[in-house]
């Protein structure tokens, strides 16, 4: 059986006191304590559960950038239309974590987070992971005479790697670009 008594219920027993001396008794204290700790829980939940995890973006970076590497050397094997798919499609996936890390990077950045590092250096690698498969693809496109969808992807490229971080991957880029034009740039 249960009692109605300021407005909790209760259970009857005889080893409850009734002066309502529990851990959350019902008084104002009581209560706006709970109410803080819920709170409270409730943030630090929030806030642990929406941070990406840098280290493990960092680690599945790692992995795209070695299978499309490997797709790539299959397609310089055997330039089976299955084998240039296997590429674009590992390409698009570097591109997806790619965009995702910029973003994580652009908002550590805006909020002043102390993962900026964290987050630079996902978006770093994954860049880095992106960039060098492409240049091995487009090596390979070149090779096989498609030099108009090379320079086409190298000029994408460019424009895609803009950020200070990526100063040696544009040197690269631009290399090559300039090696498949024969012409030198300033």
């Amino acid at each position: 059986m249960h009692c109605r008594r300021r407005g909790i219920w209760q259970p009857t027993s005889s080893k409850r006191k009734h002066g309502g001396e529990g851990l959350w008794h019902n008084t104002a204290v009581g209560k706006w304590a709970a109410a803080r700790l819920i709170a409270f829980a409730f943030l630090l939940c929030a806030s642990t559960a929406c941070a990406p995890n840098y280290h493990a973006l960092t680690n599945e970076t790692s992995a795209l950038g070695a299978a499309c590497n490997q797709a790539t050397a299959h397609f310089a094997v055997t330039l089976t239309p299955e084998a240039r798919r296997e590429v674009l499609s590992q390409l698009t996936a570097l591109n997806d974590a790619l965009i995702e890390t910029a973003g994580y990077e652009r908002e550590a950045r805006r909020t002043n987070s102390v993962d900026l590092i964290d987050a630079n250096r996902a978006f770093l690698e994954t860049g880095r992971a992106w960039g060098n498969c492409s240049l091995e693809y487009n090596k390979v496109l070149v090779a096989i005479g498609e030099r108009d969808a090379a320079q086409h992807n190298y000029q994408g490229l460019l424009s895609r790697l803009t950020a200070p971080q990526f100063v040696a991957e544009r040197r690269q880029i631009q290399q090559a670009l300039d090696e498949l034009d024969g012409a030198k740039s300033r």
